[in-house]
C-alpha cells in the first residue's frame, strides 16, 4: 500500500506487526520514529494527513523508577549471595551494566586485563561487540575465580560446566533479592537499570553511560535522567509565593 494511502489503522496495523518481536524499549523507538516520518511527510504536503498523531506511545519512565533499586539495596543484594559465583554475578551485572543475555555467554576468552581492571568484550544485540571496563575491586573478584579456567570456557558455569541459562540467572537473583526483601519481581534487567541510574547520579557523561549499555539511541539512555530526578527547575522557585 502507498505510503499517501495509510490510514491510521492502517499505520496502526503496520507497527504491531513490526514491534511484535522487540522489547518495549526497542518497540517504543520503533513507534517514535514512525510517527516522526508521518509528522515530516505531512508538514512536506506529500502525506494529506498526519496519520501518526493520533497514536498514542506510551511512557517509560514510571515503570522504570519502579524497577531501580537504591545504592543500598545493592550492596545488600552483593553481600547476600549464597557463594562466589552468584556474588560474582550481581557485581558484574551491576558493574558492567550488561544485559542477561549478556552475562550468560560470558568467556574467560572475553576478559582482557588491563593494568589494575578488566575489560570485557561483550557481545550485545545484533552480534555488536562493545568493550566495558570493571572496576577494580570487581576486576579482582573476577581474576580470583578463573582458576584453571581455559579461554572457551564460561565464566558463570552451571554444575555441569556448562553456560548458565537465562533463567537459571534470574532464579539466582530472585531468591537473594528475597532475602534481602527486594521486590519479588527483581531480574538481571534492574541489575542494568541501577547501573544507568547510579551512574548518572553521580555524574557519569551520558554519552559513557550509553557506550557502556550499549544503547543504539541516546534517548534511551536519557530516560534515565528522568526515571528518577534528583533536581527540578520548580525547586529553584521562591518558596515565598507558597506560604499561607
Amino acid at each position: 500500500m502507498p505510503l499517501r494511502n495509510a490510514t491510521v489503522e492502517d499505520v496502526r496495523q503496520a507497527l504491531e506487526a513490526l514491534t511484535a518481536k522487540h522489547a518495549s524499549s526497542s518497540a517504543r523507538q520503533v513507534v517514535l520514529r514512525i510517527k516522526s516520518l508521518l509528522a515530516y511527510g505531512h508538514r512536506l504536503g506529500y502525506l494529506r494527513f498526519n496519520a501518526g498523531a493520533v497514536i498514542k506511545v506510551r511512557s517509560e519512565v514510571r515503570a522504570v523508577a519502579q524497577r531501580i533499586v537504591t545504592e543500598v539495596e545493592m550492596g545488600m543484594l552483593v553481600r547476600a549471595a549464597g557463594n562466589r559465583r552468584d556474588r560474582l554475578l550481581i557485581e558484574i551485572g551491576y558493574a558492567g551494566g550488561l544485559r542477561v543475555s549478556e552475562l550468560v555467554a560470558l568467556t574467560w576468552g572475553d576478559v582482557i586485563k588491563r593494568q589494575d581492571k578488566v575489560q570485557l568484550s561483550v557481545l550485545g544485540k545484533g552480534g555488536k561487540r562493545r568493550e566495558v571496563l570493571l572496576p577494580e575491586v570487581v576486576s579482582r573478584s573476577l581474576l580470583s575465580l578463573r582458576g584453571d579456567a581455559g579461554a572457551d570456557d564460561p565464566i558463570f558455569a552451571s554444575r555441569q560446566g556448562k553456560h548458565l541459562t537465562e533463567r537459571a540467572v534470574n532464579y539466582v537473583l530472585k531468591r537473594v533479592a528475597a532475602k534481602v526483601g527486594v521486590s519479588e519481581n527483581f531480574s538481571a534487567h534492574w541489575l542494568r537499570h541501577a547501573h544507568a541510574s547510579h551512574a548518572i547520579d553521580r555524574g557519569a557523561a551520558l554519552p559513557v553511560v550509553q557506550a557502556t549499555l550499549g544503547h543504539g539511541n541516546i534517548s534511551v539512555t536519557s530516560g534515565y535522567l528522568h526515571a528518577r530526578p534528583d533536581s527540578s527547575s520548580g525547586l529553584h522557585l521562591d518558596p515565598g509565593v507558597f506560604l499561607r
